[in-house]
């Protein structure tokens, strides 16, 4: 009698098709999967023929097929939901989250992220809200907010600890892996070891010592004494690694042996040891993958930079090209790994001496970026964009010093590297700016509550993140409301129009504005791992078909003044040297009595090119016409008068001075009397000196005369001096700001660590926080004192004001200390120029260094006096250069009027 075989259930063939799996014998693993999954639909196991879609999925990422891969994770989702599987769900939601962000599709993202919210907030499943919070660690730690991602892992930990000591499983791996990767992503790197034990602990306990994979946790250990610089314990671990190489039969596990151990070698200078170890890696493939294989493809951009490193530039551009074509056939060539792949190409095109196909292949790269980016954008949040933009600007930052390692120093190439300047420079400035114009002009009452009501709350967070862990639970919360009020806020913008508009503004824009004689100097830079930070710039007139690109010197020459004082650079002999580096490479090709813009960049903010002098005594700004700009699109609307109506009812000015810092004192007279009025040493700065912040008597005097000044020209002006000029006051004229904004106090500009000595400021870590004005009340919070009930702090910072809407101001004066400083970065200053500039306001007076209350008050009240003289016609810069030489004829030390600079 013949015996019936029976048919293997779909269990089995699940089974089987898990162990590929793990053995990374992927076509076999689909077979038995696809099996499994209709098994188990015929006999109606809709829970396991969910895992097995999911499962399906996972084969598809690994095969490089991340839209089947996206279409299995649907299909299972579906289900999911359908049976109300929430612990499942959740986890098939994050794979799609991720799969959907690395595919560029913000909509999708955006739309997997709510349903993500939707079911963490209806599900009490400990497991479900695991997820989620990994999750959302995971979308922090991508934007690069470090602390934020640590406080989601972290919201793990009671969850983790119910797990009791004796639980050996995934999820408190899980934990301990991302807590490994998140402090490494900081380079704390004594944390990241303790975690990566942790969780080799943790795996261990849950594998037999004769499992292959029973030493693969030694590959993260590894890692980290690379990173560490610890080349003995990392080489120890590598070989601890090894051991699980007789085991493995797979040539995918064995490969990942030979390529940690590469990066490791290459790490250690160990170059054509590395480039063996990769090329050995390619070889265990090849037995088993053509050449097409996503993996081997993975390879070629490895090994090309070891070439790079070795010299070997002709073979570095093939491995290159080969990349960049199969990746293009692997995920089609608007995806941002071929973006990225022809940025690599170019590069290695442009060693190898192939310039032209170098520059071609940069260009359709930043093409395809911009066209990237302007899909994206609107689907983003703000900490999103942040984190968006802090990956994709490395490629349009590269292309200056790649035009001048080319010398293409005035073609159609360095047109399209300064395209790239002018998009990055203040480009999340401009990305919220416009957001906010298009909620103001077409958005709803709802909309505007909301964009305010953002700001308001990210203050908060900032605010309670100053308290540490005792406020992680009320951070977290409102970071989940600030998110999808974003959301929110998001869809209703894309119906409003298009908030990319302003990257159509570039070189091209720019000239057109420029009148005959004009030039534009924008400055760039960038750090070379042998020179440090490198200075260039840009010249741009209307004459020339393409700017001219220009070297111009490092960082370490100013550097190596050793000035003690700012002031000092425009003294001998460090002004002469100055002009050297900052002018004499322009002088040939401006003309004299041309009016020059330009825009500065890291170091250079500190510098007034106007005011350094010339060889004969007088002054750079007496010969030409300057300019500061915050960035170079601000030309296309620039105008150098005052636009003031007189028939507007609002008021035309508010003046703020002569404020009382501490809350006891009732008469300012007899406050003032303390002080030496007369003192030209009398500065608006230096607060951290004495027991409370120190009165300015001639912030009294300035904007009683200056007051006096306006209504003698019938402006309209409202003053707030002595206990008004509060905060509160300042923050209440949002929406309804005058066109003429006056502050006359102290300004701060700290470190993070400068920023420990003072109670208010410590713990906050970012510029915004760090920057800012004191306003009348601040002494009891700068002192760290319990406010009185329904007081406020007085302390107005940067943050607080970039919340504002002033686009109705068109002219701030600063009639503060250190109103010009700032953290410099590559998107701008951050500080009170960005601060008044996101807030709307066209024109800013500042000043660089600690003013003389004295001499600043005379100085904004002969400015005053020019703008509204009616020979000048609200001439705004011409008022201000007549100031500046009024200031310097009576005071020709440097230190009283070289400080003022007028921005736009």
């Amino acid at each position: 009698m013949r015996q019936r075989i029976l048919p293997k259930i779909p269990l089995a063939w699940y089974f089987e098709g898990s162990q590929f799996q793990l053995e990374q014998k992927y076509d076999r693993a689909l077979v038995c999967m696809e099996k499994a999954r209709d098994g188990f639909h015929e006999i109606g196991e809709t829970k396991n023929e969910i895992d097995a879609w999911y499962q399906i999925g996972n084969i598809k990422i690994f095969c490089y097929l991340p839209k089947d891969a996206m279409a299995a994770y649907q299909k299972a989702s579906s289900l999911a939901a359908s049976i109300h599987y929430d612990r499942k769900l959740m986890g098939i939601l994050r794979e799609q989250r991720k799969l959907s962000e690395q595919l560029g599709d913000s909509k999708q993202t955006l739309a997997i992220e709510q349903r993500m919210d939707s079911l963490a907030t209806i599900s009490n499943d400990n497991q479900v809200r695991f997820v989620y919070y990994n999750n959302l660690g995971d979308i922090a730690k991508e934007q690069g907010n470090y602390k934020l991602s640590e406080k989601w892992y972290r919201k793990n930990s009671a969850y983790i600890s119910l797990l009791g000591n004796d639980y050996k499983g995934a999820d408190k791996y899980l934990y301990y892996s991302n807590l490994r990767n998140l402090f490494v992503k900081t380079e704390n790197f004594d944390e990241a070891l303790r975690y990566a034990i942790l969780s080799k602990d943790e795996f261990q306990g849950n594998t037999e010592v004769s499992d292959k994979n029973y030493y693969m946790p030694y590959m993260s250990i590894a890692d980290i004494y690379r990173l560490k610089g610890d080349s003995i314990r990392c080489f120890q671990c590598l070989d601890t690694l090894f051991l699980s190489m007789p085991r493995l039969d797979e040539p995918r596990e064995i490969e990942y042996l030979f390529i940690l151990r590469a990066r490791c070698l290459s790490s250690f200078r160990k170059y054509d040891e590395a480039l063996a170890d990769y090329r050995k890696a390619d070889d265990i493939l090849a037995t088993k993958y053509e050449e097409t294989d996503g993996d081997r493809i993975r390879l070629l951009p490895l090994m090309g930079g070891i070439e790079h490193k070795l010299n070997h530039h002709e073979e570095t551009e093939r491995l290159y090209k080969i990349y960049a074509e199969n990746i293009k056939q692997l995920y089609g060539d608007n995806h941002a790994e071929y973006i990225d792949a022809l940025g690599y190409l170019a590069n290695a095109e442009g060693f190898a001496g192939h310039i032209e196909s170098a520059c071609n292949d940069y260009v359709i790269a930043v093409n395809k970026l911009k066209r990237q980016i302007q899909d994206r954008l609107p689907y983003l949040t703000t900490a999103e964009r942040e984190g968006y933009w802090s990956l994709v600007s490395q490629l349009l930052q590269n292309m200056t010093p790649f035009a001048l390692e080319a010398k293409e120093y005035q073609t159609a190439f360095t047109s399209a590297c300064y395209d790239g300047l002018v998009l990055s420079k203040a480009f999340l400035l401009e990305t919220e700016r416009s957001t906010f114009d298009m909620i103001k002009n077409k958005g709803t009452d709802e909309n505007l509550r909301d964009f305010t009501m953002i700001a308001a709350m990210q203050l908060k967070i900032r605010e309670w993140e100053k308290e540490g862990s005792s406020r992680t639970d009320s951070i977290l919360e409102l970071t989940s409301k600030v998110r999808q009020l974003e959301e929110k806020l998001s869809d209703h913008c894309r119906s409003y129009g298009d908030m990319t508009t302003f990257m159509n503004i570039g070189y091209k824009e720019i000239k057109e504005k420029l009148n005959d004689n004009d030039v534009l100097i924008d400055f760039t830079d960038y750090v070379s791992e042998t020179r440090g930070r490198v200075y260039a710039a840009y010249l741009v007139d209307n004459k020339q078909e393409n700017p001219l690109l220009q070297k111009l010197f490092t960082e370490s020459k100013i550097d190596s003044m050793q000035v003690a004082y700012p002031d000092q650079y425009y003294e001998s002999p460090y002004a002469e040297s100055l002009y050297q580096l900052l002018w004499m490479p322009f002088k040939d090709k401006v003309t004299v009595g041309a009016t020059v813009y330009y825009v500065p960049s890291q170091l250079l903010f500190q510098f007034a090119l106007e005011s350094l002098p010339m060889e004969d005594g007088t002054l750079l700004g007496e010969h030409y016409h300057f300019v500061r700009l915050s960035s170079a699109r601000e030309l296309v609307n620039i105008d150098k008068k005052l636009d003031i109506d007189m028939a507007l009812a609002n008021t035309n000015a508010v003046l703020y001075g002569g404020l009382l810092y501490d809350l006891e004192a009732n008469d300012w007279e007899v406050e003032a009397k303390k002080y030496d009025v007369s003192s030209l040493l009398a500065f608006r700065g230096d607060i951290l000196q004495g027991d409370s912040i120190p009165l300015l008597p001639g912030s009294k005097k300035e904007v009683d005369a200056i007051e006096k000044i306006m209504k003698s020209h019938q402006l309209k002006v409202e003053s707030y001096t002595g206990k008004r000029g509060t905060e509160e006051s300042f923050l209440n004229m949002s929406g309804k700001s005058p066109q003429i904004l006056h502050v006359a106090t102290h300004g701060f500009f700290y470190t993070p660590d400068e920023a420990k000595k003072i109670d208010y400021l410590r713990g906050y870590e970012d510029a915004m926080s760090l920057t800012g004005l004191i306003m009348s009340g601040a002494n009891v919070a700068w002192r760290g004192k319990e406010l009185p009930q329904g007081v406020l702090g007085g302390i107005l910072t940067a943050s607080n004001i970039a919340r504002l809407d002033l686009s109705n101001t068109e002219l701030t004066v600063l009639s503060a200390c250190q109103s010009g400083k700032g953290q410099a970065t590559p998107e701008g200053l951050y500080g009170l120029q960005r601060a008044f500039k996101k807030a709307g306001v066209k024109t800013m007076i500042m000043s660089l260094w600690n003013v003389s209350d004295v001499v600043g008050s005379e100085f904004m009240n002969q400015f005053y006096e020019n703008l509204l003289d009616k020979d000048n016609h609200f001439d705004k810069r011409k008022a201000f250069e007549m100031a500046k030489s009024t200031i310097r004829d009576k005071y020709p030390e440097p230190f009283y009027w070289a400080c003022f600079v007028m921005l736009d």
